[in-house]
C-alpha cells in the first residue's frame, strides 16, 4: 500500500455513508469485538479490503487491520450471530444510520444494532497491509 494509513471521523449520516463504502467487504472476527458498557464504547478490529488502491494489477489486492470505535453507545443488539462462537468471522456488507441507531449488516442476514446518544465514530488503519489474491465479488 503506497498511501498513508486511513484515519476517519464520523459524526452524521453523510459521514457514515463514506465509512460504509470504506468498510464494505471487511472481514470481522467476532473475537475482536467488544462493548464497554460503563464507557459506552463499541470497539472492533476488522480486516479491511483496500478498494482504494486502483493502481495495482488486478491479480494483487490488499487487506489491512482497521480499528473501529463508536462512543455514545447506549445498547447493543445482535441478530443472527452466535456470540458463544468467538471464532466466527463475519463479512461486513454495509453500515447505516437510522434515527438514533447505527446498524452493521453482515452476510447471512446477521446484524449488529447500536442505539446511540451524542455519538462519534472513529476508524483508523494500523499495522502493515498484507496481500490477498481474493477480491470480493457481489452477485
Amino acid at each position: 500500500m503506497t498511501d498513508k494509513p486511513l484515519k476517519l471521523l464520523a459524526k452524521d449520516g453523510e459521514d457514515i455513508e463514506v465509512i460504509s463504502a470504506v468498510l464494505q467487504d471487511a472481514i470481522v472476527p467476532l473475537e475482536d469485538m467488544t462493548y464497554e458498557v460503563a464507557d459506552k464504547n463499541f470497539i472492533m478490529v476488522v480486516h479491511r479490503f483496500c478498494w482504494c488502491d486502483g493502481e495495482r494489477p488486478k491479480e494483487s489486492f490488499e487487506r489491512v487491520c482497521c480499528a473501529v470505535s463508536i462512543s455514545g453507545v447506549r445498547t447493543v443488539q445482535v441478530q443472527g450471530i452466535d456470540l458463544s462462537n468467538r471464532s466466527e468471522m463475519l463479512e461486513l456488507l454495509a453500515v447505516f444510520l437510522e434515527n438514533n441507531s447505527m446498524q452493521f449488516v453482515f452476510s447471512g442476514e446477521s446484524r449488529i444494532k447500536l442505539e446511540l446518544e451524542d455519538w462519534t465514530m472513529k476508524l483508523e488503519d494500523f499495522g502493515e497491509p498484507w496481500p490477498t489474491t481474493h477480491q470480493p465479488c457481489h452477485t
